[in-house]
């Protein structure tokens, strides 16, 4: 009897004992994709229609490789290909996921290019032994089983790789795909693919337009300091209701209507090269072709406006070349963390309260009236570096990143705010300072860690009004606003109005001091090339309720109720809005960038 025949029992044993191991590797790497997402993130999404879907077609996706990888015999060729295919996508997926409850996003292979040494000690600090040991284990056992047998079906092999390849692609161009719904290998390159596609912009150099003379005031202007916080949570500050005293002195103020809190204010994005650059433009996104870098800053229209200018960072601004942004000739002084610190890096700048006294010496040395713009150290991770031993109100801190520690970097910047604001009152009466952070933190749970969302402990931040101590007037002008939905960005449309100029092109951005509309709608964005442009935004209304947009799939979520839909089928109004962010690709006249049902501005 021929042993190739389909009657030989030799062969039918071995096509078995092939199918039995495949179907072995396949499940187990199924059921280790899905018990590392955890019992309360599976409970919230396995009854999900869109996760039974994307999770289902990523898992037929995954066994056509795997009986593709069980072609190959060359023992060191498929060791190989099953760690690059298989094993080190799922191994990285898997632990970004037990990070930040999501798989690894297009831009994070940009992130990895751009700077190597923070990823992997972002990923050293973060690292789980025990899911590598789990990882490795399952992987070794996982190719183990799919290696022993030997199929023999090798017409099959073109119709493999077409169903493959056809699945690959539905899932990362089709709306409806959600790539941390599927399995990890597959998300993995699907985001890769993805990366590829868009072909991110890397503008780095402003570009800007000249603005035209501005015509002088007589009037005497007010000083002005705009303070950007680092990852400060609204949630955990006192002052907004938290549970715990973190904000003791700004409540102080706020009893003695000395500040003015806003409640609903929203972060431009997620990430502060993101948010930063856009709030000193006045602007928000999406703006994917890079109309930030021809904006006039904040800087500008202060220098046109007779101010002495000057940006002070606890922080390093070579990161995402900040520095370049606004160094155009039009900032008198501009210090980052590394002019007064040698140690200074990426996850941690010059101590905040170290800071403060030579930004009031800085001051003092120089003329009225001046713009300041000042970057704090704030609460970025890990938490425990970013408060004084002395100051540690909370305690024990079990871990770098435990909300103790978070909460001890918030008495820091009450500290650093309300010495700022006497300062200020004592030394410069009439100035004004404002203070928002950058963006906010997630603290586990279904939110995941740190900021690479968009959760509402993340967009939903702190905007806080510190008028000229005893200016009733503005004091009373601000409260109008102070439970109207609002935007970092409108920081930068007030101090305008404080200078007395108005804004020469069109900006995303409202008055603090002027009447805000009811029906106003914000975007928090993470499309704009100051990042990476990922094609993605979340678009909040005055209830803080968010519909979630992938520009790329044309899909958006409702994160309220769960349901899904095109982007076609959204409100005429939020689609022009958008529209008209997404195509601009230069400067335009001003106007308030209303949504032409001018009920609406977003």
């Amino acid at each position: 009897m021929n042993r190739f025949s389909n009657n030989n029992p030799l062969n039918k044993k071995n096509y078995s004992t092939k199918r039995r191991g495949l179907l072995t590797a396949w499940l187990l790497l199924l059921l280790f994709d899905l018990s590392f997402r955890g019992v309360p993130w599976l409970f919230h999404n396995i009854t999900g229609l869109r996760f039974i879907a994307n999770f289902t077609l990523s898992a037929l996706a995954l066994f056509s490789l795997l009986y593709l990888l069980s072609f190959i015999r060359k023992k060191w060729v498929f060791i190989l290909l099953f760690l690059l295919l298989i094993g080190l996508p799922v191994l990285l997926n898997g632990s970004y996921f037990l990070v930040y409850n999501k798989f690894i996003s297009p831009s994070g292979f940009d992130v990895f290019s751009e700077s190597p040494e923070m990823v992997l000690s972002t990923g050293i600090a973060n690292f789980k032994l025990w899911f590598v040991i789990a990882t490795v284990l399952v992987i070794s056992v996982a190719g183990y089983f799919l290696w022993k047998p030997q199929p023999r079906r090798k017409w099959l092999i073109l119709p493999g790789i077409f169903f493959y390849s056809s699945l690959f692609i539905f899932l990362l161009l089709h709306w409806y795909s959600v790539n941390f719904f599927q399995q990890s290998s597959g998300a993995f390159y699907e985001s890769f693919a993805e990366e590829i596609i868009l072909n991110h912009q890397k503008i780095t150099h402003p570009q800007r337009v000249k603005l035209m003379p501005v015509k002088q005031s007589t009037t005497r202007k007010p000083n002005l300091v705009f303070v950007v916080g680092e990852s400060q949570v609204l949630s955990h500050m006192s002052l907004y209701g938290y549970h715990r005293i973190t904000t003791p002195h700004l409540d102080s103020l706020y009893v003695d209507h000395k500040i003015v809190p806003f409640i609903k204010a929203v972060s431009i994005g997620n990430k502060t090269r993101l948010s930063v650059p856009y709030m000193l433009s006045g602007l928000q996104g999406p703006d994917p072709h890079g109309v930030f870098y021809q904006y006039p800053s904040i800087f500008d229209y202060a220098k046109a406006a007779g101010y002495i200018t000057l940006f002070i960072s606890a922080q390093d601004l070579h990161w995402g070349h900040l520095d370049q942004m606004f160094n155009d000739g039009n900032v008198d002084l501009l210090l980052d963390g590394n002019h007064f610190s040698s140690h200074v890096d990426v996850h941690k700048g010059v101590d905040d309260l170290v800071l403060l006294p030579k930004i009031f010496k800085i001051l003092e040395k120089y003329g009225t009236p001046f713009l300041l713009v000042v970057q704090m150290d704030g609460s970025h991770y890990p938490y425990n570096i970013h408060s004084p031993d002395s100051l540690k109100r909370f305690l024990p801190e079990k871990s770098p990143n435990c909300i103790n520690a978070f909460d001890n970097t918030l008495v820091v910047s009450d500290i650093f705010l309300s010495r700022f604001y006497q300062f200020l009152s004592k030394q410069f009466p009439g100035s004004y300072m404002f203070f928002t952070p950058d963006h906010g933190q997630n603290f586990g749970g279904l939110n995941g860690h740190f900021n690479d969302n968009f959760t509402p402990d993340v967009f939903h931040n702190g905007l806080i009004a510190f008028p000229p101590d005893g200016d009733t007037v503005a004091y009373h002008r601000l409260m109008k606003n102070q439970k109207k939905l609002v935007s970092q960005a409108d920081i930068f449309a007030t101090l305008l109005d404080l200078m007395q100029v108005k804004p020469q092109y069109k900006i995303n951005s409202l008055s603090l001091l002027e009447p805000i509309n009811n029906n106003r709608l914000i975007c928090c964005s993470e499309y704009m090339p100051t990042f990476h442009n990922d094609p993605n935004c979340v678009v909040v209304d005055s209830n803080l309720h968010t519909l979630y947009i992938n520009f790329s799939k044309k899909s958006v979520t409702n994160n309220q109720t769960g349901k899904f839909f095109r982007f076609r089928r959204l409100p005429k109004p939020i689609i022009t809005g958008l529209e008209h962010r997404l195509n601009r690709i230069k400067p335009t006249k001003y106007d308030t960038l209303t949504l032409p049902s001018k009920k609406r501005s977003h």
